[in-house]
């Protein structure tokens, strides 16, 4: 009799743990947008010689770049997140056309979405919580001012670009690291003259890149032309 109640309490108890198990992964917000800010570019403060920035601007040519960059990063990193850099400048209308598609707060793409349509189930597995409240930070960079500029050279985002024979960073250009490691990718780093057909997929492939998810040749990804 004791044995049979040692039995039934022991299955008791492994029930109750693997229910709370199940709930530290937390429910899942539909309405979590897959991208972050990195920073408050406004607490920033601007070079008061330069007089090129505009007013509400996505991309502020009068802040340093280094200095957003190290602070993205670091905020990355606490939050466990990648970090996305998009390179880009104000008057650029492929950037304003990217926005209005992928960063619109009236109509963010949500991460929920992404995690269960353009990962596979081995791939939100890897992540923590199953891709539950997995967000990805953003940091935006003037890369036409001088300091942008000479940062993307620094960076070698102006290699990659020369590499598929632009004499400069063309815009919007969309790069990817992993904070705490010295992994840097960019868009451009797949077969010449083919790119994902959709953005969805350009940052999946890149979360794999950093080794955040496993690479999984089930799950096909359309290539189109690039150019």
């Amino acid at each position: 009799m004791k044995n049979s109640a040692l039995k039934i309490f022991v299955i008791g108890a492994a029930f109750v743990l693997s229910a709370c198990g199940e709930q530290a992964a937390g429910p899942v917000d539909p309405n979590l947008p897959l991208f972050v800010d990195a920073v408050d570019q406004n607490t920033f403060t601007p070079d008061p010689a330069c007089g090129l920035d505009i007013e509400n601007a996505t991309y502020r040519a009068c802040l340093d770049p280094a200095e957003l960059y190290a602070a993205a990063i670091t905020s990355a990193q606490e939050a466990n997140n990648p970090l996305m850099v998009i390179w880009g400048f104000e008057e650029c209308p492929f950037c304003k056309k990217y926005a209005a598609e992928e960063m619109n707060p009236n109509n963010p793409r949500l991460s929920a979405k992404f995690i269960s349509r353009d990962l596979s189930e081995k791939q939100r597995k890897k992540l923590p919580n199953d891709g539950a409240g997995f967000q990805i930070s953003v940091l935006h960079l003037h890369v036409r001012s001088a300091a942008g500029a000479a940062f993307a050279e620094e960076m070698g985002v102006t290699d990659i670009a020369r590499s598929r024979g632009w004499h400069r960073v063309w815009s919007p250009f969309i790069s990817f690291t992993r904070p705490g490691t010295d992994t840097f990718i960019a868009q451009t780093q797949f077969e010449q003259g083919e790119k994902p057909c959709y953005y969805s997929d350009d940052y999946a492939i890149s979360l794999q890149q950093l080794g955040y998810i496993p690479a999984d040749p089930d799950h096909l990804r359309l290539m189109c032309a690039a150019g």
